[in-house]
């Protein structure tokens, strides 16, 4: 299963290394710049992948056709979560309204 919270974090500190050697060093951190930007483009691109693996497998929970303890305990989780944030959509507009 994938870990949202590492991702997250490889791909800020992959940000703040190169930060770092852009500080450090302008001459080396400028030869480096292409790499580091191919390697934060490729994070970037499995961050976008974890994201819509992540949607399809709460429309397949919809169906009815998880069946992992792990996921489906996630997926619960995020409908519960999603279910409290319904309460305040369109609340600002409900408020504007009023006034």
């Amino acid at each position: 299963m994938v870990d949202f919270k590492k991702v997250l974090k490889s791909a800020e500190k992959g940000v703040l290394n190169l930060l770092d050697i852009l500080k450090e060093d302008p001459i080396y951190g400028g030869r480096l710049r292409n790499l580091k930007s191919k390697e934060m483009g490729y994070e970037r691109r499995k961050f976008h992948l974890i994201i819509e693996l992540g949607r399809k497998t709460y429309w397949l929970y919809y169906q009815n056709k998880i069946t992992d303890p792990g996921l489906l305990y996630l997926c619960k989780k995020l409908r519960a979560i999603d279910n409290q944030s319904k309460i305040y959509h369109g609340t600002e507009r409900r408020v504007k309204k009023r006034d």
